[in-house]
């Protein structure tokens, strides 16, 4: 069975763990940093939550994934099986059933409420979001590697791993975000500007950060480890209805490890190299 363990090789999640906690402990400088921080993840965020389902279009689309055990061959086809396992991750992206609305209006409601704490105008808000050049790079980057070929087994089995790589990395990810931001600075301004801040949706009220705490932290376990097991469960799945081997398919989801790690990597030292800059900017 293939597990984590199997790609160390491409993963070293203690280098990249310190790269994102050293980035956050940036954002603590200053209210404006903690905005342009979160501003820049918000948007990072966002090309994943879409590329998922495209993903897991594609693999439905395929004809490679097919049951050896069935009696009948032309019955055999599993595609949709094995999709399924990678848009699961979809689903709260989607819609959140807490709230009814989707992650993304989640996480511009934290926004929302992060600029207000920042005590941000409307202009210098836009000019935020319209700054960043860096980061456009990077998200072609995630698209192409989300991308896979319905007829191209390698690379459909490299996206996979990308997407696995994706959301076992996020559970920590949220998690170091959570205690970085939120738990070491509780009982100072910003901890108590948003456990006093809501979140109104028809659905119900949250707290502005129940973005970042409902995909994990340190002592909960959020959507993000559930994604990573479903995500997990078809890498073994297509070894089960391809023609590949277990060590090929490690291989080959291995190529979509390494390319995660290197983007996420660059996401973080560029985003902490930018708010470094801006606070520096701000002394001078």
């Amino acid at each position: 069975m293939i597990t984590l363990d199997d790609f160390q090789p491409w993963l070293d999640i203690d280098s990249l763990n310190h790269v994102m906690a050293e980035a956050c402990r940036e954002a603590t400088a200053s209210p404006k940093a903690l905005y342009l921080f979160m501003q820049r993840y918000v948007r990072y965020g966002r090309n994943f939550s879409f590329a998922v389902p495209i993903l897991s279009g594609i693999i439905g689309s395929s004809h490679l994934f097919q049951d050896p055990t069935h009696p009948i061959p032309a019955h055999a086809e599993r595609s949709m099986d094995l999709g399924a396992k990678i848009f699961t991750a979809a689903v709260e992206e989607f819609i959140d059933p807490r709230t009814n609305v989707s992650h993304r209006t989640l996480s511009y409601g934290l926004l929302d409420k992060l600029a207000e704490y920042a005590n941000l105008p409307n202009a210098e808000i836009q000019e935020i979001s319209q700054s960043g050049a860096w980061l456009s790079s990077l998200l072609k980057q995630v698209q192409i590697a989300y991308q896979g070929q319905p007829d191209d087994l390698e690379s459909l089995v490299r996206a996979i791993g990308f997407h696995v790589a994706t959301e076992t990395v996020g559970d920590n990810e949220f998690s170091i975000i959570n205690s970085v931001i939120f738990s070491q600075q509780r009982d100072r301004s910003f901890g108590q500007f948003i456990r006093n801040s809501k979140l109104n949706f028809p659905q119900g009220t949250v707290s502005p950060w129940y973005w970042i705490v409902v995909h994990g932290t340190l002592d909960t376990k959020g959507v993000e480890q559930r994604h990573s097991a479903d995500a997990f469960s078809a890498l073994n799945d297509v070894v089960q209805y391809s023609s590949a081997s277990e060590t090929q398919v490690i291989e080959w989801a291995g190529q979509g490890f390494a390319e995660f790690a290197h983007i996420q990597t660059t996401f973080f030292e560029q985003v902490q190299r930018e708010v470094r800059n801006s606070m520096t900017a701000l002394a001078a």
